[in-house]
C-alpha cells in the first residue's frame, strides 16, 4: 500500500482534529442536555397544568433518561460500523419534533410520548456516538479530551435551566419548549456536522475478529463490574435534577432560587470535567473515579441537613464537581477497560445502566414524596448507593 493510501486510511491520535471533534461533542452536549436537566424548572408548572403528582411528572423526565441512555446500546453498536454523524443528526432531528410537539400537549400521557420519547430517543441516538467519536482520536490525553467533551453538559446546565426559569413567566413551559427547540436548531447542527470518527487504517481481515472481542465484553467480570457501579452511583444522580427546584420552593424559597441552584450543580459540572476528569491522566483514572464516587455519596450528606439556600448550594456545588468528574472519566475508564476499536458498543452497553438508575431514581423520589411530604427517604438512599458504588470502583483496578 502506498504512504498516499495509508494516509488516507489513518489519522494520528492527540491531534488538532481530535480537539475539534471534542469541541463540538461540547457544544452537542451543552444543548441537549442542558435542555433536558431544564425539566426541573418546568416541574411546578406542569404539576399545576395537569393536576398531577410530583412523581408523575418526575415520570415524564424519567421516560427520556431511561431511553436516551439505553438506546446507546443500539446507537453505540451502530456508530462503530456506520458513521456517527449521522446518527447525532437523526438524533437532533428526533428532540426538535419531541420539544414541539410536547409544547402543544393537552394530556399528561401526550407529555409522556413527545417528551418522554421524543427527547429520549434524540440524546440516545447523539450522546453515544459523540462520545465513542471522542475516545477513537485520544490516547495520552484520553481523560483530558472525556471531560471537556462532557464539560458541555455542566456548561448548558449551568445556563439553560436558569434562562428557562427566567423566561417561565413570560412565555410559560410551552414557548420554552419551543425555544429550545429553536435551540438545536441554531446551535446543535452545525456542531453535529463536525462530529467523525478517526480513521485508523481498518484491515477488513480484522472484522471477525472485532465481534468476537464484542462478545467477549459479556463474558468480563470487570464489565459487570463497572456496571454495577454505574447504576447505584447513577440512581442518586437524576433526583437533583429533577426535584431540587421543588424542594428549594417547600424550604420557601422561589422559583429563581431552584434554577440558581441547578445552574450551581451546573458550575460545579464544569469544574468537575475540565479539571478533576484530567487529573486522571496523572494520578490513575480508576482510582480518581472512586475517589469521585465517595465525594458523591458525601455531597448527599449535605442536602440531608440544608436548612436554607446557603446549605443547599454547598450542596449543589460539590454535588456537581463530584459527579461532574465522574462521568468525565467514565468513557475514559471504559476505553482503559475494553480498548477503543468498539468503544461505541461498549459505552453503549454501559450507559444502559444508567438508563435503568434514571428510570427509577427520579420516579421512586418523587413517588415517596407525594406519600411522605419529605425528600428525607431519596437523600439518604442516593448517599448509601453512591457509597458502595465507590468501593466498587476500588476493585476495576483489581479484576
Amino acid at each position: 500500500m502506498s504512504d498516499l493510501a495509508l494516509s488516507r486510511d489513518h489519522e494520528e491520535a492527540d491531534t488538532r482534529e481530535g480537539w475539534k471533534v471534542v469541541a463540538a461533542t461540547h457544544v452537542l452536549t451543552a444543548v441537549t442536555f442542558g435542555a433536558a436537566y431544564s425539566f426541573s424548572a418546568t416541574l411546578p408548572g406542569l404539576a399545576a397544568e395537569f393536576s398531577a403528582s410530583r412523581g408523575e411528572i418526575a415520570l415524564v423526565f424519567s421516560i427520556s433518561a431511561f431511553l436516551f441512555y439505553s438506546l446507546g446500546a443500539i446507537a453505540g453498536p451502530l456508530a462503530d460500523r456506520w458513521s456517527p454523524r449521522s446518527l447525532v443528526l437523526l438524533g437532533l432531528a428526533a428532540m426538535i419534533l419531541g420539544y414541539i410537539g410536547a409544547s402543544r400537549a393537552g394530556s399528561l400521557v401526550s407529555l409522556y410520548i413527545w417528551y418522554g420519547f421524543g427527547v429520549g430517543l434524540g440524546i440516545g441516538l447523539s450522546y453515544v456516538p459523540a462520545l465513542g467519536a471522542v475516545q477513537s482520536w485520544f490516547i495520552r490525553r484520553r481523560s483530558q479530551a472525556s471531560g471537556v467533551a462532557t464539560a458541555g453538559i455542566g456548561l448548558g446546565t449551568l445556563v439553560l435551566p436558569f434562562a428557562i426559569g427566567q423566561a417561565l413567566p413570560f412565555i410559560g413551559w410551552r414557548g420554552c419548549f419551543i425555544a429550545l427547540a429553536c435551540l438545536f436548531a441554531v446551535f446543535g447542527l452545525p456542531a453535529a456536522m463536525l462530529i467523525r470518527k478517526r480513521r485508523d487504517n481498518p484491515d477488513p481481515s480484522r472484522s471477525r475478529a472485532d465481534k468476537h472481542a464484542n462478545a467477549a465484553i459479556w463474558r468480563d467480570g470487570r464489565f459487570y463490574l463497572f456496571y454495577a457501579v454505574l447504576v447505584l452511583s447513577s440512581f442518586c444522580t437524576f433526583i437533583p435534577y429533577v426535584h431540587i427546584v421543588a424542594a428549594a420552593q417547600d424550604m420557601g424559597l422561589s422559583l429563581q432560587d431552584g434554577t440558581t441552584l441547578v445552574g450551581l450543580i451546573g458550575v460545579g459540572n464544569v469544574v468537575g470535567r475540565f479539571f478533576l476528569a484530567g487529573l486522571g491522566d496523572r494520578f490513575g483514572r480508576r482510582r480518581l473515579l472512586a475517589s469521585l464516587t465517595f465525594a458523591v455519596a458525601a455531597s448527599f450528606a449535605l442536602w440531608a441537613s440544608a436548612s436554607g439556600m446557603i446549605q443547599l448550594a454547598l450542596f449543589a456545588l460539590t454535588f456537581g464537581m463530584s459527579y461532574g468528574g465522574c462521568v468525565g472519566l467514565y468513557p475514559a475508564v471504559a476505553a482503559d477497560l475494553f480498548g477503543t476499536r468498539n468503544i461505541g458498543a461498549v459505552i453503549g452497553y454501559l450507559y444502559t445502566a444508567v438508563g435503568i438508575a434514571a428510570l427509577i431514581g427520579p420516579t421512586a423520589a418523587g413517588f415517596i414524596f407525594d406519600h411522605t411530604g419529605s425528600y428525607s427517604g431519596p437523600i439518604i438512599a442516593s448517599g448509601l448507593a453512591a457509597f458502595a458504588a465507590g468501593f466498587m470502583a476500588l476493585r476495576l483496578g483489581h479484576e
